[in-house]
């Protein structure tokens, strides 16, 4: 698994832990991201996906408008947040 829809998150002092569900299954994910501006705004609902040592965010208002026009990738879907460890952690 490498990202789907979040279905919790858990602020901590230095990172936020990211839960995630696949779409149209019962397999869940959990990731740390870097506590920033950015990872702050994630909610249940977006989705989220990772590769290497990121995590690409869109929040839920976007989803499956990403190709809109004035809508920039990085900035207003798919934002990368740098990913802390691997992915698979438990709820702290």
């Amino acid at each position: 698994m490498i990202g789907g829809i979040v279905t919790k998150t858990k602020v901590l002092p230095d990172r936020i832990w990211v839960n995630c569900e696949e779409e149209n299954s019962t397999s869940k994910c959990g990731i740390y991201v870097e506590r920033n501006e950015n990872s702050e705004r994630i909610k249940p609902g977006d989705t989220v996906w990772w590769q290497a040592g990121y995590a690409r965010w869109t929040p839920y208002e976007i989803r499956g408008k990403c190709f809109v026009e004035g809508l920039k990738q990085g900035r207003d879907y798919e934002v990368k947040i740098r990913k802390i460890g691997y992915s698979g952690v438990s709820e702290p």
